[in-house]
């Protein structure tokens, strides 16, 4: 079973904020649907590619909000994975 992802008071992902939203929504990504589709590692890019100053924090943070896991829960294995895709995609 599936579990629900958390949302605020604002409708916002879990572990996403204001700034985050925003820079989300530069690149077209609007919905955890949305963030799915495109996935974690390209989302990070493409606002990087932006010229946003995304640090690692946003991608720990974007996994999270897939996972319904707060970004400082993620696995050092998961992290560890993600910076792999990184620079796979680099």
């Amino acid at each position: 079973m599936r579990r629900k992802t958390r949302v605020d008071a604002r409708g916002a992902l879990l572990n996403i904020g204001p700034v985050s939203t925003k820079w989300l929504a530069a690149v077209g990504i609007h919905t955890l649907e949305d963030l799915r589709k495109v996935g974690v590692v390209n989302a990070y890019n493409l606002v990087r590619a932006q010229g946003c100053n995304a640090t690692l924090n946003l991608l720990w943070a974007l996994q999270g909000a897939t996972t319904n896991t707060p970004w400082h829960a993620l696995s050092e294995s998961v992290k560890q994975d993600l910076l792999r895709r990184i620079k796979e995609s680099a």
